[in-house]
């Protein structure tokens, strides 16, 4: 073994403290979609040097949260109409599968939880309050699959889906979404299956067109603010 093929674990763990770091400061908008990653800053800021921050931004850029751009820099992705179109696409067939299988067991307490946050939600609940409460329902519903494989599918897919969250609700009044959680919960505990395929594919649906909308009318507004890959 070469005297160098282990890197010494205390930094293995630094690089992963400032990764989490950066990845939950993403994926809950902190630092928001088309900002420029400032090593420098981030590393006064964390009270580390350059070499975590570094490396937990490459890190990033391998699960699509961070888009390294040649001479440019790190940049927290933006994603482009066909990306968001993708990707909402790939995540409507796999929670599909991942409803109709929680129809089987329904986790009813879990689901009655959701309910009665969604159905107290009117629409001068705040974007952030809908977007924790959306992330946490789909999570649960990621976590409750007994299908292991679609689960790692999902959970993997879970930070890109996360980026986009904030924007499809962005100009739309939170009432638009909240009725399809509860349709979906509906069908769950009934343990009827054609009905929960249904109802998350309306959902989703819903989810996607509202976010492309946003995207079309201003995801170039978007980039000039930040400086997006210039």
């Amino acid at each position: 073994m070469e005297k160098n093929s282990l890197s010494p674990a205390f930094n293995q763990g630094l690089r992963q403290i400032v990764y989490e770091k950066l990845r939950e400061a993403i994926v809950n908008g902190a630092i928001r979609p088309g900002s420029k990653l400032s090593e420098i800053e981030l590393a006064e800021q964390m009270a580390v040097s350059r070499t975590p921050v570094r490396e937990a931004i490459r890190q990033l850029a391998q699960t699509g949260l961070v888009t390294l751009t040649p001479r440019r820099g790190a940049f927290v992705t933006l994603p482009s109409l066909k990306d968001a179109a993708d990707l909402y696409e790939l995540r409507t067939e796999l929670e599909i599968l991942a409803v109709e299988n929680l129809c089987a067991q329904p986790p009813e307490e879990e689901l009655l939880k959701f309910r009665k946050i969604f159905e107290e939600m009117t629409d001068a609940t705040s974007a952030e309050t809908y977007v924790r409460e959306d992330r946490a329902f789909h999570l649960m519903i990621y976590q409750s699959c007994t299908n292991h494989f679609l689960t790692l599918m999902l959970n993997n897919i879970s930070d890109l889906i996360n980026l986009c969250r904030p924007f499809s609700v962005e100009r739309s009044p939170i009432t638009h979404f909240t009725w399809g959680h509860l349709a979906i919960i509906d069908a769950v505990l009934s343990g009827d299956r054609p009905k929960a395929r249904e109802e998350t594919r309306a959902h989703i649906t819903t989810s996607k067109d509202s976010l492309l909308e946003f995207l079309k009318n201003h995801r170039a507004e978007i980039s000039r603010e930040y400086h997006y890959g210039e």
